[in-house]
């Protein structure tokens, strides 16, 4: 991941008492994790544009109204390396109904080509012990 600090986007949808999350794996536990979809925001590009755009390339679907929810920050260790990540991250619902009637769906990372997995989870769920979620404070800042 390098020495810079990567500004990056997220955007929170939520259905009911859920919210909808990326499902990933560390490199150095092989323990699940999650997090609110999105990613590196571009030069020059405003963060709630990079939002919009994100769900765009990975769902090919529409973030809409996108209400800021705050600014978040890690330093963190990732396959051995160390990150410094902010995010900005975004309130909004989806266009598109299809992702609201699925629990659980794949999407293709188009940078990488890679495929991932997003699922509903409840923030009840997220908040527990042994889940983990990056990071618990942006669960504080959703409305619900």
């Amino acid at each position: 991941m390098g020495a810079d600090i990567r500004v990056v986007a997220l955007g929170a949808v939520q259905r009911d008492d859920e919210l909808l999350v990326f499902e990933g794996q560390s490199p150095d536990t092989e323990a699940a994790f999650y997090r609110s979809l999105g990613r590196r925001r571009r030069f020059g590009e405003h963060s709630s544009d990079a939002a919009v755009r994100e769900f765009n390339e990975e769902l090919g679907v529409t973030f809409t109204d996108p209400t800021d929810v705050g600014t978040f920050e890690r330093v963190l260790s990732y396959d051995g390396d160390t990150a410094h990540e902010t995010w900005r991250v975004y309130e909004g619902t989806l266009v598109e109904e299809w992702p609201y009637d699925r629990d659980a769906f794949t999407f293709v990372e188009p940078e990488f080509g890679t495929e991932h997995r997003a699922c509903w989870l409840s923030i009840e769920r997220l908040r527990a012990d042994g889940t983990t979620f990056y990071t618990p404070e942006v669960l504080d800042a959703v409305s619900m």
